[in-house]
């Protein structure tokens, strides 16, 4: 193996030696290496960097329109809800069903009403003080039913009420969620699509990095000797 000294001498008689390890049969393989590397890097073949893929190009289109248009459903839907909550909410008037009990009690008390016809008239007392008296109960009873009614009604009005107010917040906040997905999925396409133009963008700087990798990546290692008065 050939030995290449190079010796640096300082005044006082000191000095350095530095000797290389390179073995000469390797000096034309690397020379080789850096007239490749640089007629690479010159030519623009380190530069080369892969455009967007087609899957990714999909993503990029269609995947944002059905992200946006997901969203503007989701929106639209709970826009919908909210409006029906929030007339709930404002009128305490949500449950309806009120009406069809105050009907069925008022079959049940005129059915009531002709039984007691029916008995009195065929007694023959019909318009009797006793009649009216059975026929009095019959509605009170009746506006008994009736007041049952109403507060049931008005209890479960206010429930509702309460649970419509709770879902305009739950409607509020859903919304904000699916404005944030939105915003963070666009962003997320956003970023990987950056990410390939910067690298595009890049390619030059790339190369650089290359050649310079394979320049300096030789294994051309040298060692420095100190030997006193520069023998």
């Amino acid at each position: 193996m050939k030995t290449f000294q190079f010796v640096t001498r300082r005044k006082g008689g000191g000095g350095t030696t530095t000797n290389s390890t390179i073995p000469d049969w390797a000096v034309p393989y690397l020379k080789n290496v850096g007239d490749t590397a640089e007629a690479a890097y010159g030519s623009g073949a380190l530069s080369k960097v892969a455009d967007t893929s087609e899957l990714q190009n999909q993503a990029f289109t269609t995947g944002a329109n059905d992200i946006t248009d997901t969203t503007k459903a989701g929106i639209d839907a709970l826009q919908g809800s909210t409006g029906r909550l929030q007339n709930i909410a404002e009128t305490g008037s949500g449950f309806t069903g009120g009406e069809a009990l105050k009907e069925g009690a008022t079959m049940d008390a005129k059915r009531a009403l002709a039984g007691i016809g029916n008995t009195f008239g065929a007694a023959g007392t019909l318009g009797s003080a006793r009649q009216a008296l059975a026929e009095a109960g019959v509605q009170t009873d009746l506006a008994a039913k009736f007041a049952g009614i109403d507060k049931d009604i008005a209890e479960k009005n206010a429930a509702l009420k309460l649970q419509a107010e709770q879902g305009i917040g739950n409607a509020a906040t859903t919304g904000a969620n699916l404005a944030s997905g939105e915003a963070s999925g666009l962003s997320n396409l956003g970023g990987q699509q950056r990410t390939i133009d910067q690298q595009q963008q890049d390619a030059d700087w790339q190369a650089l990095n290359r050649y310079a990798s394979t320049i300096y990546g030789n294994p051309a290692r040298q060692q420095t000797i100190a030997t006193p008065g520069g023998k």
